[in-house]
């Protein structure tokens, strides 16, 4: 009588939530009505905020043209824009359209920016993965990127490197090691 009376209820339940559903049967999207999202999800600012709007703008972050020559390429990022997501969006490297189109990179796709400020003109960077695993040549090319993207957000004096807080030096083509690389330094790697 017990495992009968289960049964029934099992049954009973499985046709219940039978009619219960959390997907849609339908193939096509519907309209929501603007009343029924919640939380203030449609509101021109940001949820739970009475005036906090998100703004967008466009910050160029540099990366190599078919002939290996340091480019700017716009990327769209919240307002104010801050070294440290420029320098995160230099380590995503191009889009596939730009990939298409012939641009590359230097700065390793797996390189963690830890830290990025910057204090009187120079940006201080502290990434997780050493420059030192790819090759000298490389090296130059990916650190001249990242110059350039400090010195479009005011690094105007060039940026130390640190790699999990230990200092950083580039070997120039001219033979000088430095550990403040400036604009100058990497100027050769940009067209005209």
């Amino acid at each position: 009588m017990r495992v009968l009376r289960r049964a029934i209820t099992l049954a009973c339940a499985a046709l219940c939530l039978s009619g219960c559903t959390l997907v849609s049967t339908s193939s096509a999207p519907t309209l929501v009505d603007a009343g029924n999202v919640p939380l203030g999800l449609l509101d021109p600012t940001i949820p739970f905020t009475d005036y906090a709007k998100v703004r967008w703008v466009s910050q160029d972050i540099y990366l190599l043209d078919r002939t290996g020559h340091v480019i700017a390429v716009p990327r769209l990022m919240t307002a104010p824009p801050s070294l440290f997501a420029v320098l995160f969006y230099e380590t995503q490297g191009p889009d596939p359209v730009e990939q298409a189109d012939g641009i590359t990179t230097e700065v390793p796709t797996t390189m963690v920016v830890n830290q990025a400020t910057i204090h009187d003109d120079v940006a201080l960077i502290d990434v997780s993965r050493p420059l030192s695993q790819i090759s000298l040549d490389a090296q130059r090319v990916a650190v001249g990127q990242l110059v350039f993207a400090a010195a479009s957000m005011g690094a105007s004096k060039g940026i130390r490197i640190s790699i999990n807080q230990s200092p950083y030096a580039l070997k120039l083509s001219t033979g000088a090691t430095v550990s403040l690389i400036t604009p100058a330094d990497v100027a050769y790697l940009k067209k005209g």
